[in-house]
């Protein structure tokens, strides 16, 4: 298989592990950072992460940012999450995930 096969795959199955469907904002929330987290932790391109939310700061889909933009814009949600629903924060971060 092809890196860029092997990517797609992958693509797909993290769309059927963590799709991101329209739902109440806390579950959106928690819906969005398990999707980044996921991206993030199979080294996903940033260019073929989910791009369906928005940096105020950044004016940027995820998808579109620089690494570091990414990185500062995914751990402002992480943090916002954690201040916010911290027990959906909780069942993300803990150690048994």
């Amino acid at each position: 298989m092809s890196q860029k096969q092997d990517l797609k795959k992958l693509l797909t199955e993290l769309e059927e592990k963590c799709p991101i469907i329209n739902q109440p904002v806390n579950e959106r929330d928690f819906s969005i950072v398990r999707r980044m987290k996921a991206e993030k932790e199979l080294n996903i391109p940033i260019k073929r992460r989910i791009g369906c939310v928005i940096s105020v700061k950044t004016r940027q889909p995820a998808n579109k940012m620089n690494e570091q933009e990414w990185e500062e814009f995914y751990k402002e949600l992480c943090d916002q999450l954690k201040q916010e629903h911290a027990d959906m924060y909780g069942r993300l971060f803990s150690k048994g995930h």
